[in-house]
């Protein structure tokens, strides 16, 4: 230590320690909204494929429809990134094809046999089709809700 700090500063550095060590459990978080900026689907999507180029597996979507409100809906840009199936949990949100090749984005129910039974959230029934290994496109890893425009 003395070869670091000279005799005359060790005192303000163990002052500072103590003051600086002294945990303390600072209570809840005080709650905040979370961050939101309403954004074009044109700058949504930059965001998005910035965040897709990160790694390896990861797609873009946008999304439609109504399903998944409040959530996310119309024009919601989404990144998916593949998934191993034995990873999946409940409350997930997964994007699956369907058998008319359609892409789903719904969340996880439970898991049974013949694979995970999905539901949108703003729907009042289950998907009829099930997520298994061979029609999992991945997770939801982040979603950019947007204005709907595509202005400059």
């Amino acid at each position: 230590m003395s070869r670091i700090f000279p005799r005359y500063l060790r005192p303000l550095l163990a002052g500072a320690l103590l003051v600086a060590g002294c945990a303390s459990d600072p209570g809840p978080a005080p709650s905040e909204p979370a961050p939101t900026i309403d954004v074009t689907r044109l700058e949504a999507w930059r965001d998005a494929e910035m965040i897709t180029g990160l790694g390896r597996d990861r797609f873009t979507l946008i999304g439609s429809g109504k399903s998944m409100l409040p959530v996310y809906g119309e024009d919601t840009v989404l990144v998916v990134v593949k998934t191993d199936f034995a990873e999946l949990r409940p409350g997930m949100q997964v994007a699956y094809v369907t058998t008319r090749n359609t892409r789903v984005v719904h969340a996880l129910v439970e898991k049974e046999p013949v694979g995970w039974r999905v539901k949108g959230l703003n729907n009042l029934a289950e998907d009829r089709e099930r997520v298994t290994p061979y029609n999992l496109i991945g997770v939801v890893y982040a979603s950019f809700i947007t204005d709907g425009g595509m202005r400059k």
